[in-house]
């Protein structure tokens, strides 16, 4: 995908130094080596090739062994495995203290201009602090939680919390490097084996904390796979943690936009679902835990398409500022049909079909799914916001987002839990990610010089799924058909009001968009996508 608007092919650009480009975390730039905007344009483009492919495996996979997973644990384990994952996802980020998103930024723009050296220093140093202080109090918080046998429990330690604190550093080359494609071939590896590994927990141990101890390990395994495509000089300094200073700047970025990464944590891995746990609501934590994962896999496609511009940006920024206007238009436009046409199409259709295939048992998740569905989408669109606040490096500014974003979450909860039971939940998780989007997007558009309501234009095709769906769901649901006949009844109705909306008021890509993205698709894929791009073209030039 074009990400600062050119459209065509961009293989021949040379690497061209930058005139008068200032150093950055210091050291002098290699001016032959500085990355130019068409090389940046490449590498997105390719990885989200390799990001779709990646997506268009792991995702089934996932939602067998996800069905496999609810269907023997039932609905209170199942949200038990919810809180173990929330948990240990919570507690990481708020112990990490930043250090990785600040040498992914920092490394990401001395990377794009030739700064070698300086990205080297922050690989060994980061992996020094990961190593006396995340090591120590994840084990104890393992140890203090899990319910597993002391082999798979020493495993799960080793694998889950050691290794990636020794060698984690692997997985930030990916976005120093700009290497989303390597990601998404290690992620492939990795989620194969990780799947399998479920697999057999649940089908010999049987429980939560089996299938959480194995995901943990495989985590760690994916930490040393990641070694291979790291580059030789980056991977030297991965494997030799040494105390050295941070770039100016470094914590002062990094500890704000940790602790904003932290609370964004508690939105994105379920803290409603912890909430539920201690509010002694275990039934209501498993009904929302499933709502909310089938709605995070329903989303993987929209994503994939826009996970991969998010490490170009920051080197956007870097190497050609006057495109990232440009760039952040046609990032909505794109994010916003893609969500819409999943919301037309994908979460009608799994919200008919989950009592036949999860049983009666999550049959009161079927409307939780559909208000969760919704809000992941906005959800995917605050991802890209986020990442043109990141590549200015305003780390406050993210943390006082997500501060009012987990205020507005929290005081619902309390508030609503009480009274509505899991409703309380799904309003509190929906609410803070209103309240990130409005404050993302006023922000970004003053900044960038840009009439809010030109962006918020830009995500109309978004409400145009989000209103096709609920009609769909509502009337087909009406009429008393079996579960097969209505999910595919609801889908086709669903996605043809969505097609209607986007001609009728003339919104969503224009031609330009299509192109962009059918570059960032593998050729076979192309030729099935491309009648479904021009028709959420809505006949614009």
């Amino acid at each position: 995908m074009d990400t600062n608007g050119a459209v065509g092919d961009d293989a021949a650009d040379p690497v061209e130094p930058i005139p008068d480009l200032p150093a950055v975390d210091g050291g002098e730039p290699v001016e032959e080596s500085i990355l130019s905007r068409g090389q940046l344009q490449r590498m997105a483009v390719r990885g989200a090739s390799w990001t779709l492919l990646h997506t268009a495996i792991a995702l089934p996979v996932a939602f067998i062994v996800n069905i496999l997973i609810a269907r023997t644990l039932g609905v209170v384990d199942y949200g038990r495995l919810a809180y173990l994952t929330s948990i240990m996802g919570i507690s990481e980020s708020i112990i990490s203290m930043g250090i990785g998103v600040g040498v992914v930024q920092f490394g990401a723009k001395a990377h794009a201009a030739g700064r070698y050296e300086v990205v080297k220093k922050l690989l060994s140093s980061a992996q020094a602090v990961k190593l006396v202080t995340v090591a120590p109090i994840l084990t104890l918080i393992v140890v203090s939680v899990a319910e597993v046998g002391p082999v798979l429990l020493t495993v799960a330690i080793v694998f889950g919390v050691l290794i990636p604190a020794v060698i984690g550093g692997a997985t930030y080359c990916f976005g120093i490097e700009n290497k989303t494609a390597e990601d998404a071939k290690n992620a492939m590896l990795v989620g194969m084996l990780t799947q399998a590994a479920v697999v057999v927990a649940v089908l010999t141990i049987g429980t939560a904390d089996s299938v959480w101890a194995a995901r943990l390990v495989f985590g760690g395994i994916g930490v040393v796979l990641a070694l291979r495509y790291v580059a030789p000089m980056y991977r030297r300094a991965v494997i030799r943690p040494r105390f050295r200073r941070f770039p100016d700047g470094f914590w002062k970025f990094a500890l704000p936009a940790g602790a904003a990464a932290a609370l964004g944590a508690m939105i994105s891995t379920r803290i409603e679902v912890v909430v539920l746990t201690w509010m002694d609501a275990a039934e209501a934590a498993g009904l929302f835990a499933l709502a909310f994962g089938l709605a995070a896999h329903l989303f993987g496609p929209a994503q994939a398409l826009v996970g991969p511009l998010m490490p170009a940006i920051s080197g956007l920024h870097e190497v050609d500022r006057d495109s990232v206007g440009t760039a952040f238009a046609r990032t909505l436009r794109a994010a916003a049909t893609a969500v819409g046409v999943l919301l037309a199409t994908a979460l009608p259709l799994l919200a008919f079909l989950i009592p036949l295939i999860y049983g009666a048992d999550f049959a009161a998740s079927v409307p939780l799914l559909i208000v969760m569905g919704l809000s992941g989408g906005l959800a995917v669109i605050v991802s890209p916001l986020t990442a043109f606040v990141m590549a200015r490096l305003l780390g406050v500014r993210l943390l006082v987002i997500n501060v009012v974003a987990i205020a507005v979450n929290l005081a619902l909860m309390l508030c609503l839990i009480p009274v509505l039971g899991v409703w309380g939940a799904v309003i509190g998780n929906c609410a803070s990610t209103i309240a990130q989007l409005l404050i993302l997007l006023v922000g970004e558009s003053k900044v960038l010089g840009m009439n809010v309501f030109r962006a918020l234009k830009a995500l109309t095709p978004f409400f145009a799924g989000c209103a096709a769906c609920v009609a769909a769901w509502l009337l087909v649901g009406s009429l008393g058909w079996s579960s097969i006949l209505s999910a595919v009844a609801a889908a086709v109705l669903s996605f043809g009001l969505l097609v209607a909306f986007l001609w009728l008021f003339r919104i969503g890509l224009n031609r330009q968009d299509v192109d962009a993205v059918l570059s960032a698709l593998p050729h076979p894929v192309r030729i099935v996508a491309r009648p479904a791009l021009l028709l959420c073209a809505a006949s614009r030039s």
